[in-house]
């Protein structure tokens, strides 16, 4: 069973704020530095750590090359991306507060420029029972999804960032959304503050799929079919949350994918979560799954 990463790379801007500067303001940062990021790329270092057998699929300009170089190094099959002189890697300007908290400018880049036959071509390298990893930084999303099915691939979707044309997806195929409290509640198209039970609303209106949302100190959840298991969020403190999201997803999907249940998943990606935010950086934040298991102790 493999992972396919169908998704993101960009170059990571991190500029160190007090706090997030408001519009019209201009303010001074105290460190700047150059990451690795993206949410696909980041995915992908997620599940090589957690020890998931994994092969990220970007479209990268080269100016993005020490980005794949990167991945490799973590054990991640990059040999399925493609590199272009035709435009530039997808970038990300991100301000961090001291509080941990940040806020994010992306620019896509060559991310937004996936080919039906790029696609095609990645996809013929996997079969039934493989997963297909998606986040909605690229384009042809709808396209990957229904091509995945076909052969009959386990689909899982992140949809971030979240916007009208999430809804002109075939959702109906998703077997596994990944969502966060405040994506969970744009595609449930209705305010609800009981995370609980939003969770259960939306495994109820995704019949088929399961439901596995995040919402940050509040812990995460496990829905389908209307029935709903939650698991406490690590008590830590927060430095950086750029990654915490893309970590999270990485050992939950890798954990399932090892014969784990839904509880356990949670603990264990709650627990890798819990440690990249206590760290500066996002991909370079991700812990291996030694350490996450050396955490618990």
């Amino acid at each position: 069973m493999r992972f396919l990463v169908l998704g993101s790379a960009n170059i990571d801007m991190v500029f160190s704020v007090d706090r997030i500067v408001n519009p019209g303001e201009t303010i001074s940062s105290r460190t700047l530095f150059r990451n690795a990021g993206g949410k696909g790329a980041n995915q992908s270092a997620a599940l090589a750590k957690a020890g998931a057998d994994v092969s990220f699929a970007g479209n990268i300009g080269k100016d993005g090359i020490w980005l794949l170089d990167k991945l490799s190094s973590y054990g991640v099959d990059v040999s399925l991306s493609n590199v272009s002189d035709e435009g530039f890697t997808g970038q990300a300007i991100i301000q961090v507060d001291d509080s941990g908290e940040n806020a994010i400018v992306l620019y896509p880049g060559m991310n937004r420029n996936f080919t039906e036959e790029h696609i095609d071509n990645v996809l013929n390298h996997f079969s039934y029972g493989d997963y297909l990893v998606l986040q909605n930084e690229i384009n042809l999303v709808d396209y990957a999804i229904t091509e995945a099915k076909k052969q009959g691939m386990r689909i899982v979707l992140n949809p971030s960032p979240f916007d009208s044309e999430i809804e002109k997806f075939p959702l109906d195929l998703v077997d596994i959304f990944f969502v966060n409290e405040i994506e969970g509640a744009k595609l449930l198209n209705e305010v609800c503050d009981d995370y609980e039970e939003m969770a259960r609303k939306l495994s109820v209106k995704f019949i088929s799929s399961s439901i596995i949302m995040t919402a940050g100190s509040n812990g995460s959840y496990f829905a389908e079919k209307g029935n709903v298991i939650h698991a406490e969020a690590e008590k830590v403190t927060a430095v950086d949350t750029t990654g915490a999201g893309d970590t999270f997803t990485g050992f939950f999907l890798s954990a399932i994918s090892s014969d784990r249940n839904a509880e356990d998943a949670l603990r264990i990606a709650n627990r890798a979560a819990g440690i990249a935010v206590s760290r500066k950086g996002a991909m370079e934040a991700i812990p291996n799954i030694k350490a996450v298991f050396q955490s618990k102790n």
